[in-house]
Formats: structure tokens, C-alpha cells, sequence
């Protein structure tokens, strides 16, 4: 039921689930990786609304939207394969999955979304981009 268990679940399934380069979240000590090839994970949180009145406010539900929102860094001037390909695995990670730790409520992720950002300081960025869903009761 909490933004913190909200965090948790959704760092702990990119993380349980990629391997392919090292991960970077918000607000966490980080070293850039020397082939500049990494990706960094942030949580935007928007509207919140209650889509249950079951008259108890024990039992009435409360839907949370959001976005995640996962940045892809490869090195410029290599095409753009690796960041698309990149794109696909995190896409194929929270496309359609349901999912919750702790009292976070069940986490619902939509159709990802790619957009090219483009080149900064030899490196070309790429953002995945997961709307999502997070339905809880609060006690």
C-alpha cells in the first residue's frame, strides 16, 4: 500500500530480471561503466484515484498511475540495434505482467513505448517508456 513497497516491487523485477548491464536508480551512488552501456530506471508517479466505495474505508479501493520509465545509454556512432534490441528484453520484462512486494498493491504494466532521445557526450539515449497501474486498500 505504500510508494516505498511500490518502489521495491518494481526495481526488484528489473533487477531480478536483467543482466544484461548494470542498473542505475534514482537518487543511488553510481559509476558510469567505461563502455558507457547501461540503463537507469526512474518511477513517475501521477494520478490517484478511489474506484471502490464499498462504504469502509478499510475496504474501498484506490488506483494509482504511473509511469516507469527506463533510460537506455549504448555509445554514439554505433547504430542504434543494441538500444532497440535492449528495448525488446526490458519491453518483454513488464509488457501485460502483474506483480506487488509487501504492501505495494497489485502493479498492473501496459505496452511499453519506445523514444529515441538522442546523442549526449558520445552516448546515444534511448527511453522505454511502461505505463502502469497500481490497485490497493488501505487499512
Amino acid at each position: 500500500m505504500t510508494f516505498a513497497d511500490e518502489r521495491k516491487a518494481i526495481e526488484s523485477r528489473l533487477s531480478s530480471n536483467w543482466t544484461t548491464t548494470t542498473i542505475q536508480f534514482e537518487n543511488v551512488p553510481f559509476k558510469k561503466p567505461d563502455n558507457n552501456t547501461y540503463i537507469a530506471m526512474f518511477i513517475l508517479n501521477g494520478s490517484a484515484e478511489q474506484i471502490d466505495m464499498s462504504g469502509s474505508a478499510t475496504t474501498d479501493k484506490h488506483r494509482h498511475i504511473g509511469n516507469i520509465i527506463i533510460q537506455i545509454f549504448v555509445p554514439a556512432d554505433t547504430g542504434t540495434n543494441t538500444a532497440r534490441s535492449y528495448a525488446d528484453s526490458l519491453a518483454t520484462i513488464f509488457r501485460a505482467v502483474q506483480f506487488s512486494a509487501g504492501s505495494s498493491g497489485t502493479i498492473l504494466c501496459r505496452t511499453p513505448t519506445i523514444t529515441r532521445v538522442g546523442v549526449s557526450d558520445g552516448i546515444l539515449q534511448t527511453n522505454l517508456d511502461i505505463p502502469f497501474q497500481r490497485d490497493v486498500t488501505y487499512s
